[in-house]
This record gives structure tokens, sequence and C-alpha cells, in this order.
């Protein structure tokens, strides 16, 4: 380091960023050797050490008060936050929590990337935060949750708290099954989530298992991604000559995508065709025909999961679950089977 850079630090107290730029590290190692994390290699602690030496650095002392107060922020892994239901759940528990006097920390992970699942858990420790929430959509998120030795209380999967089986999800798609059963249709399609997504698993199980138990048949007529596109590419592919009289689409977004394009080809929805979606998002009931879908309480979900939380955590009243408020909003796009 020269002397003009060095002259400024003269000036005020090195800060933990003065000290990894002059060891060559990341804060976040400096930050880690300071609270006594065990694993630094050798070399990088003696960097490290005589950076902070030189540089006669001092950890801040409002933020070791901080790091010695009761912690007040709870962790939440999240993949997709931005699609509807993770969206609604966590403005349910970000509520919940605010009464409770707790903020959330949101850390958004790529649901097939298990490394960014591992990262998003470090930061917890480095933050202390006092439980952690995990919002597992995909097999990748789940396997590092469920192997990952929890420091704090460690709520998994809202969706399914509180019910032993089945989850949200599935009696979601049981619902949509039993509609259909209601209006007359025996043969019947899906449009499936994405396999290695478990919402869409659980969507399809339920939807799958009871037309059958019925003596039904069941057609899997393609699987999306969630987005309209791919909803619009299945309808390209659907073959109206097989008689399949329903077809229910594992959510909305990709249900208005088909409905869209089914028009386009002049099938009539629901003259020719049931469709039924998942979700209940702003937009289903205003396409054209209104979309019949499933609405379930994420915010109450998000809501109940950070009350079991604080129970765990030790700051709240004892956790009664919840109830699974899931309907079938029946509108438009459902009609009498042949």
């Amino acid at each position: 380091m020269s002397q003009l850079d060095e002259a400024p630090l003269r000036d005020r107290p090195a800060t933990i960023y003065d000290v990894a730029d002059h060891a060559g590290v990341s804060a976040q190692t400096v930050s880690r050797l300071i609270k006594g994390y065990e694993g630094i290699r050798p070399k990088t602690r003696e960097k490290v050490e005589a950076a902070i030496a030189e540089l006669d650095y001092r950890p801040n002392h409002v933020a070791r008060l901080r790091r010695t107060q009761k912690a007040t922020r709870i962790g939440v892994v999240v993949h997709e936050m931005f699609e509807y239901g993770p969206a609604r759940l966590l403005r349910g528990a970000a509520s919940r929590a605010r009464l409770a006097g707790y903020s959330l920390s949101i850390v958004g992970v790529d649901g097939e990337d298990e490394k960014s699942v591992e990262e998003a858990f470090d930061t917890f420790d480095e933050e202390r935060v006092a439980g952690i929430l995990a919002i597992t959509l995909t097999d990748s998120v789940r396997a590092v949750v469920e192997r990952r030795v929890p420091k704090v209380p460690t709520l998994i999967d809202p969706a399914e708290l509180g019910i032993v089986t089945p989850a949200t999800n599935e009696i979601g798609g049981r619902l949509v099954a039993d509609h259909f059963l209601s209006l007359g249709h025996k043969r019947v399609g899906i449009l499936l989530g994405p396999e290695s997504w478990l919402p869409a698993r659980q969507r399809r199980a339920g939807f799958v298992d009871r037309i059958r138990s019925a003596g039904g048949e069941v057609d899997i007529i393609g699987e999306g991604d969630w987005s309209p596109a791919s909803g619009a590419a299945v309808a390209d592919r659907f073959d109206v000559t097989k008689g399949l009289t329903a077809v229910f689409v594992a959510n909305d977004s990709m249900a208005i995508g088909f409905l869209r394009r089914l028009n386009q080809r002049g099938v009539s929805v629901p003259r020719d065709l049931t469709v039924a979606g998942f979700d209940n998002i702003p937009e289903s009931e205003f396409v054209a025909p209104s979309l019949t879908t499933v609405q379930a309480d994420w915010e109450g979900q998000g809501a109940a999961a950070v009350e079991a939380l604080l129970f765990e955590i030790g700051t709240g009243p004892s956790a009664g679950g919840q109830s699974s408020l899931v309907q079938v909003v029946a509108r438009d796009s459902s009609g009498p089977g042949a």
C-alpha cells in the first residue's frame, strides 16, 4: 500500500473493509475471524491478523453491542420470491413478524443450486437470526435444508405447516378433480408444472389420484415452467380429437396462456373444453372467459409459520397450527361434461 493510500487511514479509525483490502481477503473472512469462527486457513488468518495489527483496527463497539442483544430478525430462504404464492406467503409472514417485534431477513436463492442455499444459511449464522423460515419449492433447496444442522429453530415449508397429509397443494388438486367430476367430466387432462418443484408434484398427485379413484381417466398433456408462454406452447400441441372434456393447468399463468392459444385455434372454452388453474391471481378473474381456479390462503400460511417459529424460539404463544383454507373459485371457464 502506498503512502497516499495509507494517509486517509490515519485520519479515521480503520474499518473491517480497510482490513480486508489490506489483507487481500473478503470482508466476510475478516468478520468470521473476529467472531471466532474456526475453519479459516492458517495463512489467511496470519494475513488478517497482521492487517489488524498494522492498521490498529478495533471492532465497532456499537456493532458489538448489537451482537450481544436479543436477536430480533428471522431469516427466510426463498426461491422465486416474486411468484404469486411465495410473494403472498412472505407478505403474511412479514406482517406477523412485525406484530411480534421482529423483521425478516430475506435471501433469495437459486432453486437448482445447492451452494446458494448453503451460502444463505452461512449469512444467517453471521447475522445471528433468531430463527429460520425455509420456503422449499424445489428438491435442491429442501435437500440442503434437511441435511443442515440448524443453530437456531428452523421451520421447513410453511405450506405444509399443521397438516400431516395432504399438503395444501395436494388438497387443491383434489378439489379441482371434485369440481370436474361434479360437472360430469370423466376423461380429463392435466398440464403439469416443473417436475423438480414440490408444489407441482403435489398438485398432480391430488388431482390424478382423485380422478382415478372415481373411475375417471387422466391424460398428461404436457409440462410447463409456470409461464403463460409454456401454457400456450402446450395448447399448440393439444389434440382436440382425444375426447378430453376438461383440463387442469397447474397454475393460473400457464392457464391464461393455454386459454389464449386455444381461442386462437378456434377451441371454445367452456363449450368444447373446461379449464381450471391454481392460485387465483388477480388476472384470472378478468381473462375471457374468466378462469376457474384454486384459492389458497398463502398469507395466512405465512403468518402461521411465523407464529410456529416464534413458539420454537420461545417468544410466542403456543402454536395452534393452521386451518387449510383452500377452495375452488368457479368461473366462466367451467362447463358441463359431455
